[in-house]
C-alpha cells in the first residue's frame, strides 16, 4: 500500500528487522518457483453481476528452497541495492496452465466455496464474491522489460466483475515478507469506452481480459505510490490513443511534474502538463487540479475555467485530490478520489480498505467468511494456502501490524490485530501512521470534501475486498481518529479495536524516521482510540 516516499526504503528495511522473526520467507535456489510460508498479501476484488468463470493451475510446485530470516534477507537482498531486491524474494515459474491452447479451454473451471453466513444480505461485503473470476493463462503472463517486483515471469491476472459496468483486474506483487494483490479498477462509460484507473503490468493475458470489455479510451494514474505507477509507461505503449490524466506531484525519471491549481490560466496549465510529459516519459494530457475551496468538481465546472483544466470525463465523475508536500519528505504524496455519478461508486486507491475474514482463519463463527482469493494459487502451493494462519499473517504483514497471538476462550491461538480489522471499513494502519500522523489537517479536509461529493453507496479500492457497501458516513467514520472532538467512547465505537500494543511496529518505525531526520516529523497521535490491554 502507498505511504510517503521518504519512508519507503527505511520502513521496509526496518520492518524486516523489527517484526517478530516467526514469519519466514524464502530465497529461491537456482530456477525454482514460488513457495513461501508466513508471508503477507492484500486481498481484492470480486462481486457478481455477469458471471466470470474460474480458472487456476493445479500443477504441483516442487522446488528447492532455502528459508531465510528477515535479517539474512535484508542484507543479502535489500541493502545490496535496488537490483538486488529480487534476489531476496521468491520468484514463481509459469504454471502448467500457461500451456493451454488459446480457445475455449483457456477458461478452466474450478468452482470454489461461496461466502458463508446468513448475514450476507446486510454485510458490507454482500456483493463481494472472490470465486467469480476469469483468467486467460494461455495468452501469456510475462512482460518485457519485467516488473520491478516479483512475480517477474508467471504474473497472473484475474478479472472480477464488480457490477454496475465495473470490473477489477488483479495481479500479485511481492516484496520481502509481503505478498500483496493489487488491482486496476475499470468502469465502462456511456459511449462504451473504458475508464481505466491504475493500470498494471500489461501482459498479454492482462490486455486480453481488458480488451474483452471494450476499447480503452481514458487512463488515470490516481496516486504517486510506486507500486501503482510503475507499469504506466509500458501500459500506454499498448494503448497509445487513450486520454491520460495523472495525479499531481508525480515524480519520474527526470524530476517532479508539479501541480495544476484552479487559479491557473490555459497557458500556465499547458506549461505544467508539457513538463509532466517529459518528466514521466510518456504523453500526459492533463494533471488533475488542486482546489483550495471545499466543494465538488461539479461546482468548480460552473465557473469559467480553462478547458484544459479538466478531463473529458469530468461531467461523469466528481473528483477530489489529496496532495501533501511536507518539508523533510522526499516529495509530494497524492491520492485522488472519484465518484462515478451514474453508478454511485466511489473509486479510491489506498484511502480505505475492507479486509474479509477467511474461512478457518479465526474470527467468531457468526462472521461472514470467504475463501482466500484464488489468485494466490498461481504463486503458492496448496499446502501453504491451507494453513489456517496464512491469511491472518498475510493481512497483518500487509498493514504492518505485529504477528501477535493470544488464546481465545477455547484456548486456540488467534491474531487480535487480524480480528480487529476484518469485515469493516478501515483506514489502513500503515497510512494512519505515516500519512495521517504527519498531515492530519490535509487528510481530514480531503475526507470532508470526498464525503461531500455526489452521492455514493459503495466503494471500490485497489486492495483487499470490493465492492464495499458503504456511503459517505462510513467513509468518514473510517477516519474518526482524525476527529479531535470525539471522546474515548465515540472513538471506540467508530474505529477498529486495535490494541495499543499492536501499534508498536509502526510506532517504532516513526521513532526511527524522526530520530534520524528521514522525513517530516509526526505531529498527531495516529493511535487515538486504540484498545487498552
Amino acid at each position: 500500500m502507498a505511504f510517503p516516499g521518504y519512508a519507503v526504503a527505511t520502513a521496509f528495511a526496518f520492518l524486516l528487522l523489527a517484526i517478530e522473526p516467526t514469519g519466514a520467507f524464502t530465497l529461491r535456489s537456482s530456477f525454482g518457483s514460488a513457495s513461501r510460508r508466513g508471508v503477507a498479501s492484500f486481498l481484492d476484488l470480486g462481486t457478481r453481476e455477469s458471471s466470470e468463470q474460474s480458472t487456476t493451475s493445479s500443477s504441483a510446485k516442487n522446488h528447492d528452497w532455502h528459508p531465510l530470516n528477515r535479517r539474512e534477507a535484508l542484507f543479502k537482498g535489500f541493502i545490496a541495492g535496488g537490483s538486488g531486491i529480487a534476489s531476496a524474494l521468491s520468484l514463481p515459474s509459469p504454471s502448467g496452465a500457461d500451456t493451454a491452447s488459446a480457445n475455449v479451454q483457456d477458461v478452466i473451471l474450478r468452482p470454489l466455496a461461496s461466502p458463508s453466513s446468513s448475514s450476507a444480505v446486510t454485510s458490507l461485503l454482500s456483493n463481494y464474491n472472490p470465486t467469480d473470476y476469469k483468467t486467460l493463462p494461455s495468452y501469456g503472463r510475462s512482460v518485457f522489460p519485467p516488473p520491478f517486483l516479483p512475480p517477474l515471469e508467471n504474473r497472473a491476472t484475474y478479472r472480477y466483475s464488480l457490477g454496475r459496468n465495473a470490473w477489477a483486474l488483479e495481479q500479485l506483487i511481492a516484496f520481502a515478507n509481503v505478498t500483496a494483490t493489487i488491482r486496476t479498477n475499470v468502469i465502462q462509460l456511456e459511449d462504451g469506452g473504458l475508464w481505466v484507473c491504475g493500470p498494471l503490468w500489461p501482459t498479454d493475458e492482462y490486455c486480453a481480459l481488458l480488451d474483452e470489455l471494450g476499447p480503452v479510451t481514458n487512463v488515470v494514474l490516481p496516486t504517486n505510490a510506486l507500486e501503482h505507477k510503475a507499469a504506466m509507461k509500458q501500459f500506454l505503449r499498448k494503448y497509445p490513443r487513450a486520454e491520460v490524466w495523472i495525479s499531481p506531484g508525480q515524480y519520474g525519471p527526470f524530476g517532479e511534474c508539479g501541480v495544476v491549481t484552479d487559479d491557473m490560466d490555459e497557458d500556465q496549465i499547458n506549461m505544467v502538463v508539457k513538463k509532466a510529459g517529459k518528466t514521466m516519459g510518456y504523453r500526459v494530457d492533463g494533471i488533475l487540479p488542486l482546489r483550495e475551496q471545499t466543494g465538488s468538481q461539479s461546482n468548480a465546472l460552473q465557473k469559467p475555467k480553462p478547458k484544459n483544466m479538466f478531463p473529458s470525463w469530468a461531467g461523469v465523475f466528481d473528483t477530489e485530490v489529496l496532495c501533501v508536500n511536507l518539508p523533510g519528505n522526499a516529495g509530494p504524496v497524492s491520492e485522488c478520489a472519484f465518484v462515478h455519478k451514474p453508478s454511485k461508486t466511489l473509486v479510491v486507491t489506498d484511502a480505505v480498505v475492507c479486509v474479509p475474514a477467511a474461512d478457518d482463519a479465526g474470527v467468531n463463527d457468526s462472521a461472514l467468511k470467504f475463501p482466500i482469493q484464488p489468485i494466490f494459487s498461481s504463486y503458492f502451493d496448496q499446502t501453504i494456502l491451507s494453513d489456517p494462519t496464512f491469511w491472518p499473517r498475510t493481512v497483518l504483514q500487509a498493514v504492518f501490524l505485529p504477528l501477535r497471538t493470544e488464546p481465545d476462550k477455547t484456548g486456540t491461538a488467534v491474531y487480535p490485530g487480524y480480528e480487529a480489522l476484518t469485515n469493516r471499513l478501515v483506514r489502513a494502519p500503515i497510512l494512519r501512521a505515516f500519512a495521517d500522523a504527519r498531515a492530519p489537517d490535509s487528510v481530514r479536509n480531503w475526507v470532508t470534501r470526498v464525503s461531500g461529493l455526489a452521492t455514493f453507496d459503495r466503494i471500490i479500492t485497489a486492495h483487499f475486498a470490493s465492492p464495499i457497501n458503504a456511503g459517505p458516513d462510513l467513509f468518514t467514520q473510517a477516519f474518526a481518529h482524525l476527529n479531535p472532538g470525539l471522546n474515548a467512547d465515540e472513538l471506540s465505537s467508530s474505529l477498529p479495536p486495535i490494541e495499543c500494543q499492536d501499534w508498536s511496529t509502526l510506532n517504532s518505525l516513526n521513532d526511527f524516521i524522526d530520530d534520524n531526520n528521514l522525513g517530516a516529523p509526526v505531529v498527531y497521535d495516529f493511535r487515538r482510540g486504540c484498545k487498552a490491554e
